[in-house]
């Protein structure tokens, strides 16, 4: 199956385009700021309506060091 057109969604589903080009950078830019400033991975994906692992991807690509689990400890 490989027409060359891209697929369609199905229907229900909640597709996103794949992100490229300068879109990408700025989007990995803006994540991995909000990652050094404290957010977590799961809440920057939620508001991007990413999925964790493309978050966490982004956040790797902007050069961000991952923080350990468990949030801080006092």
């Amino acid at each position: 199956m490989t027409s060359g057109t891209p697929r369609s969604p199905r229907l229900g589903s909640r597709y996103r385009p794949r992100l490229r080009g300068e879109e990408r950078t700025r989007v990995v830019a803006e994540v991995g700021a909000e990652y050094a400033a404290g957010a977590g991975i799961r809440a920057i994906a939620e508001a991007r309506d990413l999925s964790y692992g493309t978050a966490r991807a982004l956040i790797l690509e902007s050069g961000a060091a991952l923080r350990g689990p468990g949030g801080s400890k006092r």
